[in-house]
């Protein structure tokens, strides 16, 4: 994995990127203020698209107030210091752009699409919500009550309650131990001053990254953006340093709900994002759950004993191990059959080599449609920036092909018997007890 520059070193160098097929070419700057500037020039269109990526995501919430992050990104376009958020929506709506802002697990994104005439309009509101946020009272208590709506809603999705459940089991009271959107306590917790004080540390410029994918030239983004940006100054954020995590013993947890399909996650500590056999791994699963219908899970639990309209496996890859996760819904009665056909599933692609018919069906599919995460500028700002936060690399569209192609049947083995530990499962299981064999578990 390409570890990135540090920003210091790269203070006024031009630096081309790697990729000549595949992927995107991206110029990389550094702005005065410290911020990235990576531009892909791409003018079938009169549009630009922009993403500024900030270390503002929710492994950043301290402990108890979940949600943090979320709402901080979600206010940022309610109103700044001379823009209410119906002159911000307003002004956006008159030219025919978007302007957006949103937290995910490890990092903020502020986006922006406006036509490139329409570019200095575009960035004056982009920069205005990012450095003049103001954060009112009243915005605050409506946004605060549209995500208690959303995760109130959430209460009767068995499926939504035991993800839940598993990453609450799995990761405790850690970064990655809460929800994005945070809970209902949590967000009861959170205050206008802790608001602003999140901003305040982490939406600064000296560890964002600005990507620029569209109708305009490296030396005129450069120019626009140094200029829109100009009064936008701070320091690098902090390191993020995961805290120690122990992963938890094995254990099964039901939570009693009057449902009439059960929701079942099961799964282990997974892996982070910069893991050399990430590749491998994509490869291995896509054979294990997350090939759809070729996959064995879907062939055993659905197609064989049709247990389960739907069933995948997925690794969640952060910037720290995500978890490993088997999601499926069942009929109550059937649940005890479902897990242990899944974990059979588990067992039987660590102990026996897969098929090369298998293999071969995973790779092609798997190099076949990468193509289409690249096929609109607005999936060429995303992949360049996931590039730019995880260090993959400029070129990563072709070294992610080249390390597909590389796979072979002792590799998938070898990286099944490396992460995937049936013995490890924490197992989640939302369902109605009147229609098992099994009381639920106290949780």
């Amino acid at each position: 994995m390409r570890t990135l520059v540090p920003i210091a070193a790269l203070a006024g160098l031009l630096v081309p990127a790697l990729a000549t097929g595949l992927g995107p070419t991206v110029v990389q700057e550094t702005l005065p203020n410290g911020a990235v500037l990576l531009v892909s020039e791409q003018h079938n269109l009169p549009m630009v698209l922009v993403r500024v990526v900030l270390d503002a995501g929710a492994r950043r919430d301290p402990s108890g107030k979940g949600g943090l992050a979320s709402l901080t990104a979600d206010l940022l376009t309610e109103g700044t210091a001379t823009r209410s958020a119906q002159q911000i929506k307003d002004a956006i709506d008159f030219i025919g752009g978007a302007l957006g802002t949103d937290a995910d697990t490890d990092y903020a994104v502020a986006s922006l699409q406006v036509l490139r005439k329409d570019l200095d309009t575009g960035l004056d509101l982009l920069a205005d919500v990012l450095l003049h946020p103001a954060f009112k009272p009243e915005e605050m208590v409506r946004r605060r009550e549209a995500t208690l709506a959303s995760i109130r809603a959430d209460q009767d999705d068995p499926t939504a309650v035991a993800q839940k459940a598993f990453q609450r089991a799995l990761y405790g009271d850690t970064p990655y131990g809460h929800p994005v959107e945070g809970t209902e306590e949590s967000l009861g917790r959170i205050t206008r001053a802790d608001v602003q004080e999140f901003f305040k540390h982490w939406y600064g410029p000296g560890g964002a990254a600005i990507v620029v994918v569209g109708d305009l030239s490296v030396a005129e983004a450069r120019e626009d953006f140094t200029r829109a940006f100009a009064a936008w100054h701070g320091p690098p954020p902090s390191p993020f340093v995961y805290p120690p995590l122990e992963e938890p013993a094995a254990r099964e947890l039901r939570i009693d709900k009057p449902v009439t399909q059960a929701g079942i996650v099961m799964g282990h500590l997974g892996i982070a994002r910069a893991n050399p056999d990430y590749e491998t791994i994509a490869v291995m699963n896509y054979v294990l759950g997350s090939g759809g219908f070729s996959s064995r899970l879907m062939d055993s639990i659905r197609t064989q004993a049709g247990l389960a309209y739907s069933v995948a496996s997925m690794f969640s890859a952060n910037k720290s191990p995500g978890p490993f996760e088997i999601v499926m819904q069942t009929k109550n009665a059937s649940v005890d059959e479902a897990m242990a056909r899944a974990r059979q599933q588990v067992e039987l692609i660590r102990d026996q080599p897969v098929s090369a018919d298998e293999l071969q069906e995973a790779k092609r599919y798997l190099t076949g449609s990468f193509p289409l995460r690249l096929d609109s500028n607005g999936k060429i700002a995303d992949f360049i920036a996931q590039a730019w936060f995880y260090g993959l690399g400029m070129d990563y569209a072709d070294v992610y092909i080249q390390r597909v192609n590389a796979v072979t049947i002792e590799d998938v083995q070898r990286v099944a018997q490396a992460y995937l530990h049936p013995e490890r499962f924490i197992e989640v299981v939302v369902t109605n007890a009147a229609d098992t064999d099994q009381a639920p578990a106290p949780h």
